[in-house]
């Protein structure tokens, strides 16, 4: 049937039967009836949510008439606009409304509340926030099903009022909970880990870094860069590794295993002062194959054209940026693609937190975390690592 842009009668309603297949009658607005060949009609309202195509089922007719499937679809409608999944709201409402449960997030927060020593002020603190912000989202629903997007829907929606500390306590508080649950055997992981700072990284004006909507512009121009090509090289490697600067410049042939296609930091060259391993993605042995017609003979990988015994400087690195035209509004700084990968892939929800921290090096702060979570996850970071080089590769291809 031809989609029509008026409110369908009830008459229609009530008069469509059951055919050979599933059809669909179109209301104003987007709404639409579908009726399956069981003879069931449903109200549906298809959706577009950062460029994603879905459909927000509302509820069954003759139960849902039409003007409260219309109403409906203007709740929907609106939750879209300002950038939230409808479907994820339902199912919030959905665990809102089921019963307690042993492993509930609120029952295990108030578990971990009570045996804490705080004043009585603080205490009342800590207790609102919760109450108010990461309760009636995810209270009910089981600790151990809680991800990543559940964690960062509460963090925006206090971001959105203006709250940033609010949103920090929050996630600070939300990551003790897990790491209480990790302790007890009742989670694996922690999705609530460095989610405050993703929030931050947008908001802050230190350390500048690319954002995934100038990504394709920005390795367009690093693909015609035309300069030294050693340092060129050095910033493709930067980004598919993406350790700290003074880690990539001081990095020694001796310390890359091609045949395990990993690279091992010494613990001196850290800034935690601890070995770390960067598993290397075909993207970067491809750097480095190229890399070492030039620099192979060397014991760095990037020395210095002036002193071949010690590494490039990081205004190196920083004047690539520039002579790119990355300055002013645009600044990128070389730090800033630990923010830009940390950040993307967060987002992205492909890996778990604890896997992208730990490629980043960074230690853990947590005291009761730390004396619990030895993992490598070595496996996991290598898959990490080559899907990153990969999901480089396809920005890049969307220039050409």
């Amino acid at each position: 049937m031809p989609r029509i842009n008026r409110k369908l009668a009830d008459t229609e309603l009530r008069n469509a039967k059951a055919r050979d297949k599933d059809y669909k009658l179109y209301d104003e607005g987007g709404l639409r009836l579908l009726v399956r060949k069981t003879g069931t009609k449903v109200w549906q309202y298809p959706y577009k949510l950062y460029g994603k195509a879905n459909v927000y089922t509302i509820g069954q007719y003759p139960q849902i008439g039409a003007a409260e499937a219309r109403r409906m679809r203007d709740d929907v409608r609106l939750l879209v606009q300002k950038g939230l999944d409808p479907n994820k709201d339902k199912e919030e409402r959905y665990w809102a409304n089921m019963p307690d449960t042993e492993l509930a997030f609120e029952k295990i927060a108030r578990e971990w509340y009570s045996k804490q020593v705080w004043d009585k002020k603080h205490a009342s603190n800590i207790l609102r926030t919760l109450e108010t912000d990461v309760f009636p989202k995810i209270g009910k629903k089981p600790i151990n099903e809680v991800n990543a997007q559940d964690i960062l829907r509460i963090l925006r929606a206090i971001e959105e009022r203006g709250a940033l500390d609010v949103a920090k306590r929050v996630n600070q508080r939300c990551t003790a909970i897990f790491d209480y649950a990790i302790v007890k055997g009742i989670c694996d992981n922690n999705p609530a880990m460095g989610r405050a700072k993703i929030i931050q990284n947008r908001k802050v004006k230190h350390r500048p870094h690319l954002s995934e909507e100038q990504l394709p512009e920005f390795l367009k121009a690093l693909d015609s860069y035309r300069g030294s090509k050693k340092v060129k090289l050095a910033t493709q490697f930067l980004m598919l590794t993406f350790v700290r600067p003074g880690e990539l410049r001081n990095a020694r042939w001796r310390d890359i295993n091609k045949e395990k296609a990993e690279w091992q930091i010494p613990a001196e060259q850290m800034k935690m002062k601890r070995p770390h391993t960067v598993p290397l993605s075909t993207q970067a042995l491809a750097i480095l194959a190229d890399l070492e017609k030039i620099t192979g003979k060397s014991e760095l990988l990037f020395p210095s054209s002036k002193n071949h015994d010690k590494p490039i400087s990081d205004v190196t690195l920083t004047k690539v940026l520039i002579i790119m035209g990355y300055i002013g509004e645009k600044k990128v700084v070389p730090h800033g693609m630990r923010a830009t990968a940390s950040t993307i892939l967060n987002e992205k929800g492909q890996f778990r937190p604890d896997v992208i921290e730990r490629q980043l090096a960074h230690v853990e702060k947590n005291k009761v975390r730390a004396a619990y979570h030895h993992a490598e996850y070595l496996v996991e970071r290598k898959q990490m690592m080559q899907w990153w080089g990969n999901y480089l590769n396809s920005v890049k291809d969307t220039c050409h």
